[in-house]
Formats: C-alpha cells, structure tokens, sequence
C-alpha cells in the first residue's frame, strides 16, 4: 500500500510550481535593459603618433615626469606662515574646530612651532609651512606663569623651580634643575632645546 504524502509538500510544491511560471512570464515581459557600460564616457582613441611618444618617453627615460597638459590647472599646497594663522583660516581650510583651536592654543603655549609640534597636527602635509620654531628663553629670567603654561613642566616641578631661583639663587645648569625635582627622560631631551641659563 501506497503511502500519501502529507498535504504540506503538496502545498510546497503547487508554489514551487506557480511562483516558477511568475518568474518566468516576468522575464518574459521585461523590455531588454541597456548593457551597464552604455553609461561610460567615451575616450577618443589616441593617434598612432601619441601613442608611439608617449611609449618611447617611458621605456628611454625612466625619470622622466610626464607634465599636466596645458590649460589644466596643478593644484598647488598654499604656504602658510605658522606664527600668524589664526583658527577661523583653518577651519576654512577644512581642519575641524579642535583641531584648529588645539594649533593655535599649543603655538601660544610653546610660544612658536617647529617640526615636533608641526607633526601632531599636519601629518598629511596639507600646507607648506613656514615655520617659527619658539626661541630658548632665559630660564633664570622666565615669569613664573609661563613655566605654568608651558606643556613641559609640571606645576610640582615649576615650585620647587621658583623656590629656589627666588629664595637661594639663580640656576647654573640643567643637572642642578633636574636634580630639584623628578624630571621623565621626555623633559630632560626637550627642556634645554626650549630653554636656556644666562649669565
């Protein structure tokens, strides 16, 4: 005796079979699609002059620097000075306000820029900088609350400092400096290229 099958595969397949006929009478019916690079620019085949220059320049000069053609402008980095731009230029520029703010709050802090500070904000070389690295400043003339805004100097190391310029003497050296308070190896390599003892 022969075994039914269950009334859902029977329903599975009437599906099968009608959604088959619907996708076949869609295609069908469909009018005939443009070929996708019908929509692609047409490039007017070069000359058998142009293409033969252009292939000798390559194989015979391998340094050679093929130029833009006239009438094409070559975008060119603006040179900027970096003592005097200010945030507002450089968010015109692009650069997104923290950014912006953070450069010119740092160049007022380091009183200047120079290569090391330069490379936290322009890594990709957007501009041709004019640089204006700080000039070293005299450590025994400094006022107090630049050594407090400076990024170098921990406000710890800035008392112990003033304390003693004011109440024993002037410093002579950075090994006496660094020997009034902790200093990492970061501040010992950077301080002396910011500042100076004079006489």
């Amino acid at each position: 005796m022969r075994q039914r099958p269950k009334p859902w595969v029977v329903d599975l397949l009437w599906a099968g079979i009608f959604s088959a006929f619907f996708v076949f009478n869609g295609l069908q019916t469909s009018p005939d699609l443009p070929p996708v690079w019908a929509d692609f620019p047409e490039n007017k085949a070069p000359s058998k002059w142009e293409y033969g220059n252009s292939k000798k320049a390559d194989s015979y000069y391998p340094n050679y620097v093929k130029r833009a053609p006239k009438g094409e402008e070559v975008s060119v980095r603006p040179t900027v000075a970096s003592d005097t731009v200010s945030d507002l230029w450089l968010r015109a520029q692009g650069w997104p306000d923290w950014k912006a703010e953070g450069f010119v709050r740092d160049r007022q802090r380091w009183g200047g820029v120079d290569s090391q500070l330069l490379q936290r904000y322009d890594q990709r070389e957007e501009f041709h900088w004019l640089l204006s690295p700080p000039l070293p400043q005299d450590l025994n003339a400094v006022p107090e609350e630049l050594l407090y805004a400076h990024p170098l100097w921990r406000s710890t190391q800035v008392r112990a400092f003033h304390r003693f310029r004011s109440k024993i003497r002037p410093l002579h050296s950075f090994k006496e400096l660094f020997e009034l308070a902790p200093f990492d190896s970061l501040q010992q390599k950077r301080i002396p290229q910011y500042f100076y003892f004079g006489k």
